[in-house]
């Protein structure tokens, strides 16, 4: 019996076991996944080490990840024509209210989040 058509077969089928468990382990998300929040936020804050962490985990959300979000939808309603005062957000909320002035007249603007597409335009 020869030995080469046994072993490419063998090495073929390995490769594609492999190749199939890297697929699934991308494809399939984890148990406590949160698009709007730390990824396993709901695995691991029951854990001693969350709560011995929570107060530097939400200092590293206000000075870090707000601030970018804020400034992102304040850029957004200045392209449109308005200048911004004051940009709120607050983590969770899946709204953005910004203030803003056009031609003498305040406005309040309302911001989809993720997408930062405008919901609503409100008069002052």
């Amino acid at each position: 019996m020869n030995a080469k058509p046994l072993l490419k077969s063998v090495a073929a089928s390995s490769v594609i076991a492999a190749l199939l468990t890297v697929t699934t382990g991308c494809v399939t998300e984890p148990g406590g996944y949160n698009a709007y929040g730390d990824i396993y936020q709901d695995i691991y804050k029951d854990t001693n080490l969350y709560k011995k962490h929570k107060k530097t985990i939400e200092t590293i959300d206000k000075e870090i990840y707000r601030p970018g979000i804020e400034q992102r939808a304040a850029n957004i309603v200045s392209n449109m024509g308005y200048r911004v005062k004051d940009v709120n957000y607050k983590q969770g909320d899946r709204t953005i209210k910004v203030k803003a002035e056009r031609s003498n007249k305040d406005y309040k603007i309302e911001l989809g989040y993720p997408n930062y597409n405008v919901i609503k335009i409100k008069e002052d």
